[in-house]
């Protein structure tokens, strides 16, 4: 069984794999909710990461993955 480090890792892998747009809908989805004003353009492909692993695991461990 994986840990939560080891499946934060994969996690960060597949998304840096995919393009900023489909990071971008993802965030958008985890991180803002359904109302937002948030434009692809304004936005690092990296810093949406942490944010999504971070949502989903936790400050400590997007701290040392993402």
């Amino acid at each position: 069984m994986m840990t939560s480090i080891e499946q934060a890792k994969q996690t960060t892998r597949n998304l840096r794999l995919q393009s900023k747009a489909e990071v971008f809908k993802l965030w958008t989805h985890r991180c803002l909710g359904r109302i937002h004003n948030a434009q692809i353009t304004e936005q690092r492909k990296s810093w949406m990461v942490y944010d999504i692993v971070r949502n989903q695991y936790g400050a400590a461990i997007a701290d040392q993955v993402a």
